[in-house]
């Protein structure tokens, strides 16, 4: 299991600093929300929450942010995110572009080739913009994508691979003895993406890929990865680790981010990033479009957000910061100065 604690012993948080004892309270707050916490680790954050009152304020910022949340309608309609009323023609007009220079021209360069083109459309399993999907495989092993993700299997007599076109997935694979007849399955787990492959060392872990890069996490045990340009030189990444690779270099472990193992649990964590970046995350799981106005691109943003409701997530970021959200229809966004 990832541990996010910090380790007994540590020196006092003034000594730490100020921004090591907020990413122990995003940590925090991150497990307590997974939806996988169990009571040792509500005690540990008791603990934790108890030991410093720098502890406390960090964590009081959280707790202000979650109120903001809760105050904000499950279902928000579009005119909550408008900044102004506009005419029926303006709309129409706006409605009449999205569909002549957005949609068909999207739907035609993906079949053309881009974002993975046809393969992804005819992917063996394909979830759409903010749906996710569980799937038990032949050998036991549970595989979760999310938002915008296209996968094709190919499992037989001497491998088990798991084809990752675009998109996110969470691998939990099989333990020992769910095997076929029960025997300990020795066929080797593998993802592959267009930057190289992972092999599952008997593991839990993430794996996002786009055009460029792939990035790993690890929740438990251990994978090994291989740059498609580079497949003699092998990194061991281990639980509570990450690394990003492209198809000739595999980088240097790091810390896991909160941002590439928490969206099983339907939530954007983030600490002191940049609205751009926020936005842009969003936008993964919400159809249509979502900008952010350069002219607040580099607001400062901490919070959870719920990634099953961006209308909501949008809500609560207008309310918390000095942004609103300007366009014509809820397809067509973008965050400007309040």
């Amino acid at each position: 299991m990832l541990e996010l604690t910090p380790a007994e012993g540590t020196a006092a948080p003034s000594a730490r600093g100020e921004a090591e004892v907020r990413k122990e309270a995003v940590a925090w707050y991150a497990r307590l929300c997974s939806g996988e916490a169990t009571e040792a680790d509500r005690d540990a954050w008791k603990r934790w929450h108890a030991a410093h009152p720098d502890h406390q304020r960090a964590w009081r910022h959280f707790e202000a942010l979650q109120a903001t949340l809760d105050r904000v309608p499950g279902h928000i309609g579009a005119t909550t995110l408008q900044a102004a009323r506009r005419s029926r023609r303006r709309v129409l007009l706006g409605l009449a572009g999205l569909a002549g220079s957005g949609v068909l021209a999207s739907l035609s360069w993906r079949l053309s080739g881009g974002a993975g083109g046809l393969r992804t459309w005819l992917a063996d399993y394909r979830t759409g913009p903010g749906e996710q999907r569980s799937v038990v495989l032949a050998d036991g092993s549970q595989l979760t994508l999310n938002t915008r993700t296209a996968v094709d299997l190919a499992f037989d007599a001497a491998r088990r691979l798991v084809v990752l076109r675009e998109g996110e997935i969470l691998v939990r694979t099989a333990r020992p003895g769910r095997g076929s007849g029960g025997a300990k399955d020795a066929r080797p787990f593998t993802v592959q993406t267009p930057q190289g492959r992972i092999l599952a060392l008997g593991t839990r872990f993430t794996v996002r890929s786009d055009e460029a890069r792939t990035v790993v996490g690890v929740l438990e045990d251990a994978v090994e990865i291989r740059a498609a340009e580079a497949p003699g030189q092998a990194l061991r990444l281990e639980a509570g680790q990450q690394a990003v690779f492209t198809r000739d270099r595999v980088g240097t472990p790091q810390p896991v981010e909160p941002v590439f193992v928490d969206w099983p649990g339907g939530s954007l964590v983030v600490d002191g990033w940049r609205l751009e970046d926020v936005v842009r995350e969003l936008a993964r799981y919400r159809r249509g479009r979502l900008d952010c106005d350069p002219a607040v691109a580099g607001v400062r943003v901490s919070g959870v957000f719920p990634l099953g409701d961006t209308d909501k997530a949008l809500a609560v970021i207008t309310r918390a910061f000095p942004v609103r959200a300007s366009g014509m229809t809820r397809y067509w966004l973008t965050l400007v100065p309040a």
